[in-house]
Parts: C-alpha cells; sequence; structure tokens
C-alpha cells in the first residue's frame, strides 16, 4: 500500500520582528495551516554551523571543555562553530578546528547535517569528521570565549556519555555517527 505524501505546508500571513542580534534573530509569524486554521510560530533565525570530530592518529579524540553561560556550567563538546554569512561549511569546518584546538586535518569528511531544534529554530550544523591532524599553534578561541583543549580515547568517550559528563546533543550524534560508522 502506498500513502500519497500530505503537503502541510504553512502559509506565512505576517510576521513580526522581535529581536536582531549577534548570533540569532527572533520573529513572530502568523501562519495559516492547510485546514484553515491560524497559529503563530516563534522562530530563532541563526547562520548555521559546523561541528568536527578531530581523530588523532592514535585514535584518541579532541575535545574542548567551556564554560556555557546559558546553562551555568561547563561542556565538554566536539569543536564547533557558526558560520559566517555566505561562507561554506568545508571553510568554516578547517577555521573552527584550527581556532579552538590548534590542530589541522589532512583529510576531512563530511558525515551529515542536523537540525538541532526544528520545533522553533531554523540552525542547521554540518557534521564532519576530521582526520591526519597535525599541531599547528596554540588554538587562539575567538575572543569572547576561553576554552580548555581535552583528549579522550573513543572508550572514554562512549563512557562519559553513558555517565552524561557528556551532554551536548551535536556531540553525542556526531560521536554515534562517526564511531558507529567505523
Amino acid at each position: 500500500m502506498t500513502t500519497q505524501p500530505i503537503d502541510f505546508t504553512e502559509k506565512m500571513l505576517s510576521t513580526t520582528r522581535i529581536h536582531e542580534g549577534r548570533v540569532v534573530n527572533v520573529r513572530c509569524d502568523e501562519v495559516e495551516l492547510i485546514n484553515g486554521n491560524k497559529g503563530f510560530r516563534e522562530v530563532v533565525e541563526h547562520p548555521g554551523g559546523v561541528v568536527v570530530l578531530p581523530v588523532l592518529p592514535d585514535g584518541r579524540i579532541v575535545f574542548v571543555e567551556q564554560y556555557r553561560y546559558a546553562l551555568g556550567h561547563h561542556l565538554l563538546e566536539l569543536p564547533a562553530g557558526k558560520l559566517e554569512p555566505g561562507e561554506d561549511p568545508a571553510v568554516a569546518i578547517a577555521r573552527e578546528l584550527t581556532e579552538e584546538t590548534g590542530y589541522a586535518a589532512d583529510t576531512w569528511e563530511e558525515l551529515s547535517c542536523i537540525y538541532t531544534a526544528p520545533g522553533f529554530c531554523d540552525e542547521k550544523l554540518w557534521l564532519y569528521k576530521a582526520s591526519g591532524l597535525k599541531e599547528v599553534n596554540t588554538h587562539q578561541p575567538d575572543d569572547d570565549e576561553l576554552l580548555a583543549v581535552r583528549v579522550l580515547t573513543p572508550d572514554e568517550v562512549k563512557d562519559r556519555i553513558k555517565r552524561r559528563e557528556i551532554v551536548d546533543a551535536k556531540t553525542i550524534c556526531l560521536v554515534q555517527l562517526a564511531l558507529n560508522s567505523d
């Protein structure tokens, strides 16, 4: 039995800008559903970003630890960063890896992309695996962030996820993709 796809596309009737910021913009749209009902959608607009799982020659994985103000505590995460307007994700990921960790990679593999919170945000993240790492300098994060580089074995990573010491969604997603595809 084949079912015909249903087009649930909502029609925007009006939009109101609520906030324009450095990282995100927020708008509220009035929409009409295909059944004629109306509703409101609050949308966080984000330029998108990149995340990398950097693998050292010995198989260990490079992470960064940083304080996340919105949460009020530190997180252990894979290196990641925001796209500049019109920037190619393949360019952004090489920049972010070097800025955040001090490493460059010989080999890049784009594994997938994900939407982080599609119920209210348009942020899309490109997920990469990097290998053939070589240290090129000490990491130089953006002026408004402080990072510490941490290196873990794949078993340590899996264990920290199970113990809820690694709880960042983009990190868990990419770890699962990369380590389960090998």
